[in-house]
């Protein structure tokens, strides 16, 4: 991570030694943190905010005489800074560039950061023994970044290209994955854990939060063999808490499974979050970076051995993949495919189902013949 730094020139601080500064801020951050945890937030959502307020702070170094080198990351006191917050934020958001951030994650970086400075607003007290309002201490503060500090969201992004594969080519990559990737792999366990993920979420149409979110041990164990089904930990209204459901397991997720879990998870370190049922290779829970990072090499690796998929194939694409195919085999079963996606409303499916070539010209067959002979019965009617 790179940090950048401020003249001392443009920051002139008040006469409050550096350790009770960064006590107040560590103290209304842990405020704010449980307040997310109170209002529905899970655990890992509350570990991904503190990961990012910390990153984000840490950016910016500034030159202050009480601290024991004379310079300092920023805190919260310094952003909300009338004067100085919004150079502030210029040079967090020129520190995001440098460091060549995916979109996303400089989105959540600066949520996290927008979200934290809001609360302040909202909720001016310093935690401790005494009421003390920040103002009082600190002077005043305002939120000194508007909706042109944030990147722009997904929805307004030019769309990426959206892939479905098809049942022969997902067969193809199955047979790369078991023949030539887990063999020649020099670590067998991690290799097969791959493999598993991946079928585990081309045979679901799991998210990747929700896959690497399965328990296999504990009270909180995921996965019922006797009904073939995992429970699904899905998306769910903000703070509101997440959307349980089970989803049914097909015999070939179940037997890739069963292999995965007899033979190579007994491979993995054990850690604290052993109960999880994909791990790392230091024993901790499998994180999307590094799922997503696996997947980029296997893609890469199963072009070079021949298999026809996209070079921009991503992990999301097997979630489309699944509802594809599994609408091609029931065309009827639209309502049972919203459920298995974990999805309330149709048109919130929609994105997921990707039309084939042979899709396409059929349905330009029917228009041509109906257009050509009005009586020909394709709706069911004369």
């Amino acid at each position: 991570m790179k940090t950048i730094s401020a003249s001392n020139g443009q920051f002139e601080l008040r006469n409050i030694p550096w350790e009770e500064r960064l006590q107040d801020h560590n103290n209304k951050k842990t405020e704010y943190l449980e307040n997310c945890l109170f209002r529905g937030c899970t655990e890992a959502t509350i570990k991904s905010l503190d990961s990012s307020l910390t990153s984000v702070f840490n950016r910016v170094q500034i030159e202050d005489p009480t601290h024991p080198e004379g310079r300092r990351h920023i805190v919260c006191w310094d952003v909300l800074d009338p004067l100085r917050g919004s150079a502030l934020v210029g040079l967090i958001t020129a520190s995001l560039l440098q460091d060549e951030l995916s979109h996303g994650t400089r989105r959540r970086y600066l949520g996290a950061f927008r979200g934290f400075c809001a609360f302040i607003i909202e909720k001016p007290s310093i935690p401790g023994p005494s009421v003390v309002m920040v103002a009082e201490k600190y002077g005043p503060i305002t939120i000194s970044f508007s909706r042109y500090d944030l990147p722009i969201h997904a929805q307004d992004r030019p769309v990426k290209k959206r892939y479905a594969l098809a049942l022969l080519l997902l067969h193809y990559l199955y047979e790369f994955l078991r023949t030539e990737y887990v063999p020649h792999h020099k670590l067998a366990h991690a290799a097969a854990r791959d493999y598993a993920a991946i079928v585990l979420q081309a045979e679901t149409g799991l998210r990747v939060s929700e896959l690497l979110a399965i328990r296999l041990e504990g009270e909180s164990c995921d996965v019922d063999w006797e009904t073939g089904r995992i429970r699904v930990f899905g998306k769910g209204k903000a703070y509101g808490g997440k959307r349980i459901r089970w989803v049914p397991l097909s015999p070939m997720s179940i037997a890739v499974l069963k292999v995965f879990i007899e033979m190579f998870r007994p491979m993995f370190p054990t850690s604290c979050e052993k109960d999880y049922l994909f791990l790392d290779n230091n024993g901790h829970r499998l994180m999307p970076y590094q799922y997503a990072r696996s997947f980029r090499k296997i893609i890469r690796l199963a072009r070079q051995f021949g298999v026809l998929i996209p070079e921009d194939l991503r992990s999301h694409d097997l979630r489309r993949t699944f509802a594809t195919n599994f609408l091609e085999e029931n065309p009827m079963a639209y309502r049972k495919l919203l459920k298995q996606l974990g999805h309330a409303y149709p048109s919130s499916a929609a994105p997921y189902l990707v039309a084939t070539d042979n899709d396409v010209e059929d349905q330009q067959s029917d228009l041509v013949d109906l257009f050509l002979d009005p009586a020909i019965d394709k709706w069911g009617k004369k």
